[in-house]
């Protein structure tokens, strides 16, 4: 490809978007200036100006929101919607139909980032996108801009014939990476580099200190980046070495991902204010507060720039006559904001203070997982102690002493910000026995938010003409988990080395694998910037102290004709960095040289594949060359990044988790099998009968079936996976079998290979009962369905759902009828308990189903009714992803007629119903977008005090917490099996 005549450097900021580039043809003397682009974009109705940056703001506008015209472009008069400026400007007034903060959407893994589902908070009725095409249009009106006024029609100036470096964050995974590199190329931008915003800063540095930055630094000294942005932190170390008796850099460390920046200020910020004029926190509904967080950032922004008030006043329109939903008018100080952000988020603590870690945040605004505890410093002095790197100081510092610190990002622009941190550094050195009077020196660069755009285009320039780079490669160690049956943990294999440069390529060569063709493979991966010694082979135990879990990659193996014979073919794992600096990972043939490319599965919840279920057959591919312990490696196809998410499945021996003896083991799995085998000689009484077999194996085992361990239960179902054929002798052997394999398999995720287990579980049995006429195989059939619910993808889901509409929805089934026998009333329970534990299926269905359920309302309604209401509208999804949860106005419906319809008296049982329903469905999220009215919260709060109910219960609707062992047991049906542990993610 021919050297384009610009390079240009794009920040995809989650506040704001800036564009720098260097002009090859006006080189002077070999130096290529780089120079900042001030984007045109619309700054009011119809009127169009360049601005050094592009506000990150996607206004989707109504058909009465603005006069005819007010979103045309001189390069596109048909333009339906607006970015930058006044997109920002005006979603302050109407915040519902405003996106924003769509990059830190793009690495949000509760969600499907690809459906459309910004603005998080809209009303009913606005169309909505997903974060991908949001990200597309910022660049996307960069690219036409760019072509409008700087190209100006000579077409080798256009911006996608140009060399881009588009920047991401240091912490960002390759999933978030994956889909910027989606959202630039649907924008029309191919030719792309990426780089992390720290090294971009770093670059930045450089390019503003060309002939003295090498009298500012001297061998052996590190170097802090500490980059602050609009929606994430990144701490980056690098190191001052030699090479060729020349200076040179080389990147040592990252840090972990941080949803934690500006935003959350803002946030702060406008939490006070509705404190100050609503009397408490969370009175403003979503649009409200959408509109007073947008305030409070511009007032920010004014109080803590330069020449600043001393106080702004703060006003939202009413969208209502009442106090709350009134009009807000308030003022904000700069030494009342200078005090919050100082004190909140940048607070002197100690050298080994730990930030607080919650399993879920309270600080959910906007349905984003921000971090727990927003003190950044815990953050940074957890990042020096993990990265602790041993120097020739005569003190051994407990962590690594930056020698300067290079700070880069919006949320640092004030002076004062920057001296805290350093301040805090300087402390902490002090407290370990350091000198008094030390303290980091600090790198001086330009504007701090136009740093990264103009690093990025230096960087550029270097990687074509030559100079200083930052060494180091890959800034993280990647893995690929696999099953190794007998070990005392979940093992992962290194595949990508920290360190390993662009370009460059491993190939496993000592481990192999056996994979069938045209069936759908699929690997959980894992990554770590902690383990920084592992080579690629190396056979490690998963440990999520070190070690955070990806989404999954999978691929299909498709042969071709000439091969179409073959069954299986052996291949190696082969990874390579690429010069774009994304992370590939392929199966690579041992007979020839064909490759597969496995792709990073970004969707929440996966949707069908295009074959059927009976042909889309999941793989068990076995390793070559070796055993463990006499039993062979296998590569696990379960999506086991999404689920570690959401469940833990403990090492044996772990807290609360039996261990049994592998004898044990083996006898049960043998019980199981013997079973389901063919009939027993009359009168023996040994025989293991369907109907023997769960008390002969609480025999063996010795244990209630509740704490049976998880490892126990998975390896019970493959004796009933090869004897499912049996299930057929008798309608008898038909519903033992289907009620045992639900058992071992429930809640159908959280184990190594669940995903396999579920999907080999449907194909044998989604046809049907084998027995449609007998009401208990049927009824077991649900139950089994019920159990593995959350395993099951989308398309399974939705094929599940369209067995059950003709019967729970009748009329509106699409003209499908009913077939089979009526349903009896056990059977009709555990049908709707099926439909209740689908969280995957689309709103507009769980509406419906509520309504048939809000009909069935009165003083003793049926069983199934309370219980499949809150499974359907829970505030907080036990396993599916956020965007498919109800409306919040939906909920508050269905707890006011619950109010008002259900009185349960003396009813015990129905008292428990109730109360778990008006829990579930009034829980607290901590995002309001979800999360009801407080006033109707009090008066759930209110029932629930006079019905008597768990004090638990009503903590979850207090307050952000998990659901403790009773309420996961009633949620799912029953309990989780023993070593399971169920752990919610921020958000959901």
């Amino acid at each position: 490809m021919a050297a384009s005549r610009y390079i240009v450097g794009i920040d995809l900021g989650t506040t704001n978007c800036a564009v720098a580039y260097a002009d090859h043809r006006a080189a002077r003397g070999g130096a290529v200036a780089v120079r900042a682009f001030e984007t045109p974009q619309l700054t009011a109705p119809g009127e169009l100006h360049p601005r050094p940056m592009l506000p990150s703001f996607l206004y989707l506008p109504g058909p009465h929101d603005l006069p005819p015209g007010s979103t045309r472009l001189p390069w596109d008069p048909d333009r339906s919607y607006v970015v930058g400026e006044f997109a920002r400007e005006q979603g302050a007034r109407v915040t519902g139909r405003l996106v924003s903060s769509a990059k830190s959407w793009l690495c949000h893994p509760g969600v499907d980032r690809t459906a459309a589902i910004l603005p998080w908070a809209a009303a009913p009725g606005v169309a909505k996108v997903s974060p991908i095409t949001a990200s597309s249009r910022y660049l996307e009106h960069i690219r036409e801009a760019w072509n409008a006024s700087v190209a100006a029609g000579r077409a080798g100036d256009r911006l996608e014939e140009q060399d881009i470096v588009l920047t991401v964050p240091a912490s960002f995974d390759e999933v978030a990476r994956d889909l910027t590199v989606e959202a630039a190329r649907r924008a029309g931008l191919e030719r792309l580099t990426l780089i992390e915003e720290p090294q971009a800063a770093f670059y930045a540095w450089l390019d503003a200190h060309t002939g003295d930055w090498a009298e500012q630094v001297s061998v052996g000294q590190v170097i802090l980046v500490c980059d602050v942005g609009g929606g994430t932190t990144d701490f980056s170390l690098i190191l001052t070495d030699e090479s060729d008796g020349r200076l040179s850099f080389r990147r040592l460390a990252v840090g972990e991902h941080l949803m934690l920046g500006g935003d959350n200020m803002d946030v702060a910020l406008a939490r006070r204010v509705e404190t100050r004029v609503a009397g408490q926190p969370g009175r403003l509904d979503s649009v409200q507060w959408s509109g007073l967080v947008q305030r409070c950032r511009a007032a920010k922004e004014l109080l803590l720039g330069e020449d600043p008030p001393e106080r702004v006043s703060v006003s939202l329109p009413g969208r209502t006559s009442k106090v709350i939903g009134g009009r807000i008018d308030a003022e904000l100080t700069r030494d009342e904001v200078l005090a919050l952000v100082l004190d909140g988020f940048l607070p002197f603590t100690a050298p080994d203070d730990e930030p607080v870690r919650q399993a879920r945040s309270g600080l959910q605004e906007f349905g984003l997982p921000y971090v727990s505890d927003p003190a950044i410093p815990k953050y940074l002095s957890t990042f020096l102690r993990q990265h602790r790197m041993p120097r020739p100081d005569p003190e051994a510092w407990p962590m690594t002493r930056p020698d300067l610190v290079l700070f880069n990002g919006g949320a640092l622009t004030p002076p004062v910000v920057r001296d805290r941190i350093v301040e805090t550094i300087a402390s902490w050195f002090r407290a370990l026995g350091g000198e008094p009077d030390w303290k980091p020196g600090v790198l001086v660069t330009g504007s701090l938010d136009l740093a990264v755009a103009r690093g990025a285009a230096h960087y550029g320039v270097v990687r074509r003409t030559g100079g200083v780079r930052i060494a180091g490669g890959t800034a993280r160690t990647y893995y690929v988990g696999i099953e190794a049956p007998g070990a005392d943990a979940p093992r992962a294999l290194c595949v990508v080395p920290r360190g390993m440069q662009e370009g460059e390529e491993v190939r496993i060569e000592d481990r192999s694998f056996e994979l069938t063709l045209g069936q759908p493979v699929g690997f959980p991966i894992y990554t770590s910037t902690v383990r920084t010694g592992d080579r690629p082979g190396a056979l490690v135990p998963v440990d999520d102290r070190f070690m955070e879990a990806l989404a999954p990659v999978e691929t299909t193996l498709r042969a071709g004709s000439r091969t179409a014979a073959v069954k299986t073919i052996p291949v190696q794992l082969l990874a390579r960095y690429t010069e774009l600096g994304t992370i590939e990972l392929w199966c690579a043939s041992r007979r020839d040289n064909r490759r597969w490319r496995l792709q990073f599965q970004v969707r929440s919840a996966r949707p069908a594949a295009a074959a059927s279920p009976g042909e889309n057959q999941p793989y068990e591919p076995v390793e070559r060359g070796g055993t463990r312990g006499g039993v062979p490696v296998r590569v696990p196809s379960h999506a086991a990044a999404a689920l570690a998410r959401r469940s833990n499945a403990a090492a044996a021996g772990a807290a609360g988790q039996v261990t049994l003896d592998e004898s044990v083991v083996d006898m049960a799995a043998g019980l199981v099998r013997a079973a389901f085998q063919a009939a027993p000689e009359p009168l023996d009484p040994d025989a293991v009968t369907p109907d023997s077999v769960m008390k002969r194996l609480r025999d063996v085992i010795g244990l209630g079936r509740d704490a049976w361990p998880i490892a126990l239960l998975r390896r019970a179902w493959e004796p009933l996976a090869d004897a499912a054929d049996l299930r057929r002798s008798s309608a008898r052997h038909e519903a033992r079998w289907s009620n045992l394999a639900g058992f071992c398999l429930r809640p159908g995720y959280g184990y190594p290979n669940d995903e396999f287990r579920v999907q080999q579980l449907w194909r044998i049995a989604q046809a049907g009962p084998v027995y449609p006429r007998d009401e208990p195989s049927r009824t077991q059939w649900w139950i089994l369905w019920r159990r593995v619910a959350g395993g099951l993808n989308t398309g399974y889901q939705e094929q599940l759902w369209g067995r059950l509409a003709p019967t729970l929805l009748p009329g509106r089934a699409k003209g499908r009828k009913p077939t089979g026998p009526r349903p009896g009333a056990q059977e009709l329970t555990e049908m709707w308990r099926v439909a209740a534990s689908l969280d995957r299926i689309s709103e507009d269905t769980k509406l419906q189903l509520a309504d048939a359920l809000l009909k069935e309302l009165r003083r003793s309604p049926p069983p199934y009714v309370l219980w499949a209401l809150a499974r359907i509208g829970t505030r907080v999804p036990l396993y599916g992803p956020l965007n498919t949860v109800v409306s919040r106005a939906a909920a508050e419906i269905w707890i006011d007629r619950l109010l008002e319809s259900v009185q349960p008296g003396e009813n015990a049982s129905l008292t428990n119903e109730l109360a778990f329903a008006l829990a579930l469905l009034a829980r607290k999220s901590g995002d309001r977008h979800r999360d009801i009215d407080e006033r109707l919260r009090a008066r759930v709060v209110h029932r629930l005090g006079q019905i008597g109910a768990r004090q638990h219960l009503v903590r979850l609707v207090t307050e952000v917490a998990e659901l403790d062992a009773a309420e996961q047991k009633i949620a799912f049906g029953e309990a989780l099996p023993a070593g399971l542990r169920l752990v919610e993610e921020p958000g959901g």
